[in-house]
């Protein structure tokens, strides 16, 4: 089996998808303009379902669809390295492994195959990287065997996992779906690559009038905040132009509406200073709604960065709204602004983007905490 290893060609249309699906999957990482890699290399999913339907060889020749890409048409890699050759490597140690893994439980069919099918998986994850990653890298690339293994094995370990039931999942609708099966597969691998790159490809907010940048970053501070329905409809309201209705979106909240009640307090109170010296009352900014405090970092915000203005960067606003934090605003909304900034940096290599995160219908949790710190871990990564 070794030596002459199982090929079945007889599925070249299923075949082809899996790896079209693995190529797709590669371009959008490509295509990123993000200041990190955000490709989870997810094609041994494409290469279990292979194995599963035509054997090691049509396998082999799927995962290595990225690395043929990486190598022959993008050349981010060499044609001829140690790396090529570590990863060759592992892929066929890999599902020689897993093809023995199949052959010792004998399934009846591909439905009967899904235990055996996922420990094919995760031996083939398993010797793939004791080849490519502990016994070959430490010498090519100078990496520490036990920082790579729990890096690069055990901190993954729960999304190849995940990536490899799925992958059982398609194999065992296979025989009845054909190629309609990768369907799932296929959503589940690249609907995460273009919607980190549709979040990655950054806008400008030097292209917003100093009004739509206010309208943009208090948006984005009432959801780092984690404001009230209430208070968001204040700033809403207090951030708009005079005389225009609110308009429904996934940062708006509602209908089409009247102002709520208090925003012309919320805009009269936008120029009280956190030390009680300003106008037009002269009483300390904590006694004033929240919503003012954070439409006047808002407005601080971009009158240093929208169109017409100094257009700093954004961690050079920062800087400057931190240095009056304690005596012109709250700190505690300096500090979100802070946190909205690196939060989105993460997505973007740009240094004045537009906050774009509190606009994603995601629970609040995933949006504020768990994107970001998804997109730091890649970062930790590459």
């Amino acid at each position: 089996m070794a030596i002459d290893p199982a090929a079945d060609w007889s599925e070249p249309v299923l075949l082809g998808a899996l790896a079209l699906i693995a190529a797709v999957a590669f371009a959008a990482e490509v295509r990123l303009e993000s200041s990190i890699a955000t490709y989870f290399d997810s094609s041994i999913a494409l290469a279990l379902v292979a194995l599963a339907v035509a054997g090691p060889l049509p396998a082999l020749f799927i995962w290595a669809v990225p690395d043929l890409l990486s190598r022959l048409v993008v050349r981010q890699d060499p044609i001829l390295s140690p790396g090529m050759f570590a990863t060759w490597s592992g892929y066929a140690l890999a599902l020689l492994a897993g093809d023995a893994v199949l052959a010792v439980a004998q399934p009846s069919s591909l439905v009967a195959a899904a235990p055996a099918l996922f420990t094919a998986g995760w031996v083939m994850a398993c010797v793939d990287f004791a080849v490519s990653g502990v016994l070959f890298a430490p010498f090519y690339q100078g990496y520490r065997v036990r920082p790579l293994v729990r890096s690069e094995f055990l901190d993954l370990a729960p999304a190849v996992m995940a990536i490899l039931a799925v992958g059982v999942g398609v194999a065992a609708l296979t025989p009845a779906w054909q190629v309609f099966a990768l369907t799932p597969l296929a959503l589940v691998i690249l609907l995460p690559e273009f919607a980190l790159a549709a979040l990655g490809r950054s806008r400008s907010v030097a292209r917003l009038k100093p009004a739509e940048a206010s309208a943009v970053y208090a948006s984005a501070l009432a959801d780092q905040l984690g404001l009230s329905r209430h208070e968001r409809r204040l700033v809403d309201a207090a951030t708009r132009p005079a005389g225009s209705a609110r308009t429904p979106g996934p940062h708006r909240l509602g209908p089409p509406s009247a102002d709520p009640p208090l925003t012309g307090l919320v805009v009269l109170a936008v120029n009280e200073r956190w030390d009680g010296t300003g106008r037009p009352f002269a009483v300390p900014a904590a006694c004033t709604m929240r919503a003012s405090r954070v439409l006047a970092v808002a407005r601080a915000w971009s009158s240093l960065t929208a169109a017409g203005t100094a257009q700093l960067s954004h961690p050079e606003a920062i800087l400057d709204l931190a240095a009056r934090a304690a005596t012109q605003f709250d700190p505690e909304v300096v500090e979100a602004a802070a946190a909205v900034v690196a939060a989105e940096a993460t997505f973007t290599g740009s240094a004045d983007f537009e906050p774009r995160l509190h606009r994603w219908p995601l629970p609040a949790g995933l949006r504020r905490r768990g994107l970001p710190a998804l997109a730091a871990h890649l970062a930790a990564h590459t």
